[in-house]
């Protein structure tokens, strides 16, 4: 390419930038609508005293300070006399921040993320300044981020420290410090990557300028120092050797407190890239480590790490390990829960218990619920791989022998041990010495489920067959009521044949003497109509109580009482009589025989107080008590002379039907009467004659089921 070429490429390059920076000044215009009605901000602090809202409003600022910390690029922070702030840096233009360079900055306020921000849109160097003093605080006047933005001084002890490549553009050195009762995060650019392990449980001064970490809601969740160089941080001290005993124990030297130390152990276990657990002189130690380095149990490993507080026991926390040599596995310990179980956390023990129940989760994991000699509680947890079926199928009961790595629960306002969890190796120690008995408590209760269930099933089939079993007697009841009812037919049948037939051709007989006798002999004439009269009432009363007992409708449709009422309605039509019908007690549906034939003897006695005793007042009192139920009859017609009355002679048909309807009740019927005085005829029935005809005649047929089958 010429000259020319090269010109007109820089000529283009410029007309482009030229462009770029209107577009930006037109954004610039449109980002901040009616901010020439907002005052200028002249100092940090006055950013820093803004809401989020009003910070939103884009207020101009122009304020000239020292760059405390250029990175992460191209943010930056400046502090003037007032106080420190986070700047936004321009991205287009881009413009170049140097550590400790006095700047004057034209922009707006933002929100930030956490606190106010500035959006810079311009800057003019003044020249090289002086760093603001950084005052020295402690870590619990950091933690609450009301020194977000301001260069200050801090000491800690390195907990860690590796290379950050992805958080910056520029490559940094990333720690996790521990001050005081905390820790916090720093982040360091560096130009050439080292190993900064040699750091670790070092004490250190930091000198930059606090950070802080966040959440969506802007809520502080960590703090997070931007230090410009490695020259700003100071380090001193080393590393002590202790025995695991002597771990998190009082000393009057408390310079050692909170910082690394070194032990040697034994490894019993190891889950990888998590923890480890050593072992020596009897004791055991918990190791946090997220080293992959795989260990093999009785391997000696020399471990560095913090001193912390375990669930019953100390621990060592971010610690680094390397081997040293192998020696003999360690022997299992023997599991005697009357000692204080603290001395066995994180130590490999041995014990015999029974097994409760056993579980295998969806990660593989098998969890079993065992109960020592004690009656104490063990849950013993393994990845069992391909042994999990031959696990999960020990019965429960079974004496086992189970060794892992003991694990010491404690609670409560003193911490006291509280549970005990065994972290098993492999399948291969859990070992079956005692299977249980066949008839245990288990077996019992399934053998008594299933004669249970036998006798249930027994039961319901007694209860179907029983009531197949009524239904079918109750078929053969109607069948044998059907039977009764036809057979009663054929015998009414038989005896009008046999009685009332002959009886009419008697009377026909003695009705044509008298017409033939009329004129030569009235006395045979007269006394054949006699005969003939006499056999004409016998007859009718013959039919009407064969008829009477072939059915009822009135009880069929209702109850004795309304039945008892349609029956002598027709009685009293054309006189002038009263009748009237009481009840007393709760009336109560009664057998069909007992229902009808008390309808019957009521019906007859008020005919008759009609016909025969010219009654003006009839009073029928039906009366229902536990004990008994009766009917009486009262009238005040004229009365009779019972003794006088011949029933043979006089044809009181009546009075006999009534006695023997109440013969065939199983009481009597009781006839009062006086010549001039009225009759009263009564009768009682007692509960253990309607039971009886309960019996004959179930009370769901009452109903449904009369003499004539219907």
């Amino acid at each position: 390419m010429g000259w020319s070429g090269v010109r007109r490429g820089i000529g283009c390059h410029a007309w482009k930038t030229v462009l770029m920076l209107l577009w930006a000044a037109g954004l610039v215009a449109q980002d901040i609508p009616g901010h020439e009605s907002l005052p200028t901000l002249t100092t940090a602090e006055q950013v820093r005293r803004l809401s989020p809202d009003r910070a939103a409003l884009g207020y101009p600022v122009r304020i000239r300070g020292v760059i405390t910390d250029d990175v992460p690029a191209p943010d930056y922070f400046v502090q003037d006399a007032t106080a420190g702030i986070y700047v936004e840096g321009s991205r287009i233009p881009v413009f170049r921040h140097t550590l400790s360079n006095e700047v004057e900055i034209d922009g707006i306020t933002g929100p930030g993320k956490f606190a106010p921000v500035i959006i810079e849109r311009a800057v003019r160097v003044i020249g090289k300044g002086t760093l603001p003093k950084a005052p020295l605080y402690t870590f619990s006047e950091l933690a609450n981020g009301r020194l977000d933005s301001q260069r200050v001084q801090v000491r800690g002890i390195v907990r860690s420290a590796s290379i950050d490549r992805t958080s910056w553009h520029e490559v940094a050195l990333a720690m996790n410090v521990a001050s005081g009762n905390g820790q916090f995060k720093v982040r360091v650019p560096i130009e050439n990557e080292q190993d900064f392990s040699s750091w670790i449980d070092r004490e250190i001064l930091i000198e930059g300028v606090c950070g802080s970490l966040f959440n969506s809601q802007r809520q502080l969740v960590s703090v997070l120092f931007y230090v410009p160089r490695l020259r700003f941080i100071k380090v001193e001290t080393s590393v002590k050797e202790v025995p695991f005993a002597a771990l998190l124990r009082f000393s009057p030297d408390q310079t050692a407190a909170g910082h690394r130390v070194r032990v040697r152990g034994v490894v019993s276990y190891q889950q990888l890239g998590s923890a480890l657990f050593l072992q020596s002189e009897g004791k055991g130690l918990r190791v946090v480590s997220r080293q992959n380095t795989p260990v093999e149990a009785g391997d000696e490993l020399d471990v560095i790490g913090f001193p912390s507080v375990g669930e019953s026991a100390p621990l060592l926390e971010d610690a680094v390990f390397h081997r040293v040599g192998h020696e003999t596995p360690p022997t299992p310990i023997n599991l005697d829960l009357a000692a204080n179980w603290e001395q066995y956390d994180g130590a490999l023990v041995s014990t015999d218990a029974k097994v409760l129940q056993h579980e295998e989760r969806s990660d593989g994991l098998i969890n079993l619920l065992l109960q020592h000699q004690d009656g104490t509680l063990i849950n013993a947890t393994l990845y069992a791989g391909n042994s999990a079926d031959r696990l999960m199928s020990i019965p429960l009961n079974s004496e086992l022998r189970v060794q892992g790595v003991c694990l010491v629960r404690s609670g409560g306002l003193w911490e006291m041990p509280e549970s005990i969890r065994l972290l098993v190796r492999s399948a291969d120690e859990i070992v079956l010495l005692k299977a249980p008995s066949w008839w245990n408590l288990g077996h019992t209760l399934e053998l008594l489920g299933v004669t249970a269930g036998a006798l249930l099933v027994l039961m319901f089939w007694t209860v179907v067959f029983r009531r197949r079993l009524h239904e079918q007697i109750d078929v053969l009841r109607r069948k044998l009521q059907s039977g009764a009812v036809l057979e009663e037919r054929n015998r009414i049948a038989r005896e009008l044949h046999d009685t009332l037939e002959q009886e009419l051709a008697g009377i026909t007989l003695q009705l044509d003497l008298a017409s033939d006798s009329f004129q030569k002999a009235p006395r045979v004439a007269q006394q054949a109509l006699k005969v003939a009269r006499n056999m004409t009432r016998h007859s009718m009363r013959e039919a009407r109580r064969s008829v009477w007992d072939l059915r009822c409708h009135l009880l069929e449709n209702g109850d004795l009482v309304s039945a008892m009422r349609q029956a002598v309605g027709p009685s009293v039509m054309g006189v002038q009589v009263k009748v009237e019908i009481r009840v007393e007690g709760q009336p109560r549906r009664l057998p069909v025989p007992v229902e009808m034939n008390l309808l019957r003897i009521g019906q007859e006695a008020v005919t008759n107080a009609i016909k025969h005793a010219h009654a003006q007042q009839i009073v029928l009192k039906l009366s229902y008590d536990p004990e008994s139920v009766g009917l009486r009859v009262t009238d005040d017609g004229c009365g009779f002379s019972a003794e006088s009355v011949a029933l043979s002679s006089n044809g009181h048909f009546g009075l006999l039907d009534m006695r023997e309807r109440a013969q065939s009740l199983g009481c009597e019927l009781r006839v009062k009467s006086e010549t001039g005085d009225g009759t009263c005829i009564s009768v009682d029935i007692a509960a253990k004659s309607v039971a009886a005809k309960t019996k004959e005649t179930p009370h769901a047929d009452v109903k449904t089921h009369t003499y004539s089958g219907r």
